[in-house]
């Protein structure tokens, strides 16, 4: 079967297309849960680590305050988190996940897993773990090249 990407696509447009296929992928499988790809990472991060600053989640996916604003409302509008102002700090907001976000978080990691295993279908372990260190490089790279050029991700808003 003749692959559907053109050998003559950019790199960065292959990685475009694969994070664009993974957020269809993320929303279709959320969508029952009533949530979609760009609340996610939040999720997660929160699976992983508790009272945490919306400005952590900022920094942490490299998005703007907007767009994590945004995520962090629904999420909370939904009864997945919850957010608590600092008392040492006014401005500050740290997130909590809810009864409801702790139920739903194994559920997540199995739709991630789910997305890593069809992505990767034909490749060895090791083929695998070289392409997880390899875009970790890439990432760590392209990260490096935005503070080099003084750019920030959410320039322009």
């Amino acid at each position: 079967m003749k692959s559907p990407i053109c050998e003559d696509i950019p790199f960065g447009a292959v990685i475009s297309l694969t994070n664009r296929s993974k957020f269809i992928f993320l929303n279709d499988r959320l969508r029952p849960l009533g949530l979609s790809a760009g609340q996610f990472p939040v999720l997660i991060l929160l699976s992983r680590r508790q009272n945490i600053m919306q400005d952590t989640l900022v920094r942490h996916y490299h998005l703007d305050k907007g767009t994590i604003a945004r995520a962090v409302r629904k999420l909370e509008d939904g009864g997945y988190i919850r957010r608590i102002t600092d008392p040492s700090n006014r401005r500050a907001v740290r997130l909590f996940l809810t009864e409801k976000g702790e139920r739903v978080t194994p559920i997540l990691k199995a739709i991630n897993h789910e997305w890593e295993e069809r992505i990767c279908t034909g490749l060895s372990e090791n083929e695998r773990q070289m392409l997880n260190a390899l875009m970790r490089t890439v990432a760590e790279n392209s990260h490096r090249c935005l503070q080099e050029t003084g750019e920030r991700y959410d320039a322009g808003k």
